[in-house]
């Protein structure tokens, strides 16, 4: 199995191995070592912070800001979905920042934010925290 960088129109990526070469979308606006992490993130398994099964406990999502048909990517997966390794990271370089996809960021509409009404750093200007490279680790057994 292979992984494949293309630059088509925007960023994304399947979570996790699907078979054959692994394709990771890097378009118009993904030149950032944060989205490209985030991107390469989904290639080896993750899923948004923000759709921990347990993120109800850390975020609270405003759904009226979310610009129309961007809502799946906030939709909270079961806990039979995903498999939490290691605590709600704030710093994971996999958690959206509290304006994307906002409907109106002119008027600073936030589409989530912490329980604790702490901002969300935009994806753009993280890195792998130390929680995300503990997930590697243990996802892919290897010890530290």
């Amino acid at each position: 199995e292979s992984l494949s960088l293309y630059f088509c129109g925007r960023c994304y990526s399947f979570v996790g191995r699907v078979g054959g070469p692994q394709i990771v979308s890097l378009g118009t606006g993904c030149g950032y070592q944060g989205t490209i992490t985030h991107e390469l993130g989904h290639a080896v398994g993750f899923y948004h912070e923000q759709n921990r099964s347990d993120r109800d406990e850390y975020l609270k999502i405003y759904w009226e800001n979310i610009r129309p048909g961007e809502e799946d990517q906030f939709f909270k997966l079961l806990p039979s979905q995903n498999i939490l390794l290691t605590p709600f990271d704030y710093e994971s370089v996999m958690l959206y920042g509290s304006m994307t996809f906002s409907k109106d960021k002119t008027k600073n509409l936030r589409t989530m934010e912490g329980k604790d009404g702490r901002y969300l750093k935009d994806v753009t200007s993280k890195f792998l925290s130390r929680e995300d490279a503990k997930r590697i680790n243990m996802l892919y057994d290897c010890k530290m």
